[in-house]
């Protein structure tokens, strides 16, 4: 076993977002957090944890498994680690082991750890214990480190919810119910892609989904983008997020790029459309 550096964070502001529908954050109701986005009042004071382990993976031991015994957090184990949503690492591997849950922090531009925890106002050292980072190095335009979810900046991604994706990226786990939505429609292509359980118009889906699945207004991979456009709104799903903040989606009955009733298309969203999107479904 070999322990990791001390644990000492402290909150930073929240970054603002640009173009994004004003919305009030939906309060938490039991395991479900409606808000995937972190919402929390600066001035928090410090906390202080115990200091991350490296452990190495014995026959039959799974995350899941290795997470209680050390009360540590399945979700932050994989996404320190690298591991995909629902895969086991093999015996004989040496894994970190966070404190505890984390949260989901995008990088800025060839920015490096160190100054990434400077800018959270994060003692450096606790990277250490939620990232299995082997050298100060610059990070990949986009990608996302993680920290401790009890200190992360308000805008910060709720890690449970997400897995982790090539190039530090999240996403989410694809999971698909019956579609009950009319042939041809937005919402039909949506809910081909994602397990939808509510009903309306897509307009609705931002508050319909509340209570339902996890909200917020950071787009992922995998997730629904819910337009205010036309008299009944727009959904699409989110095939990729790009360094730059703008995302690719699939859609159905939307007419440009080949696109319409029955057929889908691909285009990418940019800060120009920002304005005329509600939210997003993970």
């Amino acid at each position: 076993m070999l322990l990791a550096a001390g644990l000492l964070p402290v909150l930073a502001p929240r970054p603002a977002m640009p173009g994004a529908a004003a919305a009030t954050a939906p309060r938490p109701s039991g395991d479900i957090i409606l808000s995937a986005i972190i919402e929390r009042p600066a001035g928090v004071p410090p906390i202080a944890a115990r200091p991350a382990q490296t452990m190495v993976v014995t026959f039959g031991e799974t995350v899941e498994s290795l997470a209680t015994v050390h009360r540590s957090d399945a979700s932050a184990i994989r996404w320190a680690n690298g591991l995909a949503g629902g895969a086991q690492p093999a015996p004989g591997t040496a894994l970190l082991m966070p404190p505890g849950p984390g949260a989901l922090v995008q990088v800025l531009p060839s920015e490096r750890p160190s100054h990434f925890a400077v800018r959270l106002g994060l003692d450096p050292r606790v990277l250490l214990d939620y990232n299995a980072l082997a050298k100060d190095t610059p990070r990949t335009a986009g990608s996302y480190l993680q920290v401790p979810l009890a200190a992360a900046p308000s805008g910060a991604l709720v890690g449970r919810f997400f897995s982790r994706a090539a190039g530090g990226l999240p996403s989410i786990a694809t999971n698909h119910g019956p579609d009950t939505f009319p042939y041809g429609q937005c919402t039909y292509y949506a809910a081909s892609r994602r397990d939808v359980t509510w009903g309306g118009n897509a307009w609705s889906w931002f508050a319909n989904a509340n209570g339902i699945r996890p909200e917020g207004h950071v787009p992922v991979a995998g997730g629904l983008v819910v337009f205010q456009t036309g008299w009944f709104g727009h959904v699409a799903y989110v095939e990729s997020v790009n360094a730059d903040g703008s995302f690719l989606i699939s859609e159905m009955n939307y007419y440009a790029n080949g696109g319409g009733w029955g057929r889908v298309d691909h285009r990418t969203i940019t800060s120009a459309d920002f304005r005329t999107i509600t939210g997003y479904i993970y």
